[in-house]
């Protein structure tokens, strides 16, 4: 098994339980609040939340976004979404499988492209962003969460599919920028405080990277 089915597995074994977890909600009330103060969120905007998960994020961006496509490639945390979705009456969040490392571009651009706690768990980054980028209608905006830089102790490891140990916040900065994205700005959308390796308190920043695709 790769390590990316190995994720995939995981997700799906996850996904009934997913939202009982104080930690996942603490880190989507957080960069929900950061994408909303990064981005000026209207009810016109199309919006796509890549690696979208139960959709904790999504749910709490909806009522400020007029369309939502919730994408992931766990099809059970897909499952999750569509009956928090039916349950809540949020008929303007469409869930889609989708896997953008490797399936073609949506036809449709979008106003919004944000994503929580997933590039850590992609492989090549860099054309991930790139494709992200110009999947961005002109004049909007890409906003994307993950943790800084750090040793290998949040995830511990025997966690599958996780590729990178954190970003360094700058060197995300100069690459959207290099993709042609204008005021691109990092900063901390929350604090993680977990048990470290050796059971020690530790603190994990989650940051958000926003940027616009110029008109």
């Amino acid at each position: 098994m790769t390590a990316s089915s190995a994720n995939l597995e995981r997700f799906n074994a996850l996904a009934a339980s997913w939202d009982d977890s104080p930690l996942r909600a603490g880190i989507a009330r957080g960069v929900a609040s950061a994408i909303a103060a990064a981005a000026p969120l209207r009810t016109d905007m199309r919006a796509l939340e890549y690696g979208c998960g139960t959709g904790l994020v999504s749910v709490l961006l909806a009522d400020r976004l007029g369309h939502v496509v919730a994408a992931d490639v766990a099809a059970q945390m897909l499952a999750v979404l569509e009956q928090k979705r039916r349950a809540a009456g949020l008929d303007h969040i469409e869930t889609r499988c989708l896997d953008l490392t490797v399936d073609p571009l949506p036809a449709e651009g979008f106003d919004l492209i944000f994503s929580s706690m997933t590039l850590h768990h992609i492989d090549d980054v860099p054309r991930l962003l790139g494709r992200l980028c110009d999947l961005l209608l002109p004049g909007g905006w890409l906003a994307l969460a993950d943790r800084d830089r750090e040793d290998g102790g949040f995830h511990g490891p025997d966690v599958p599919g996780v590729y990178h140990l954190g970003f360094e916040r700058a060197r995300l900065v100069d690459t959207l920028t290099g993709l042609g994205l204008a005021a691109v700005t990092a900063r901390t959308a929350h604090t993680v405080e977990k048990p470290g390796p050796a059971g020690e308190p530790r603190r994990y920043p989650v940051f958000l990277i926003s940027g616009q695709r110029p008109l």
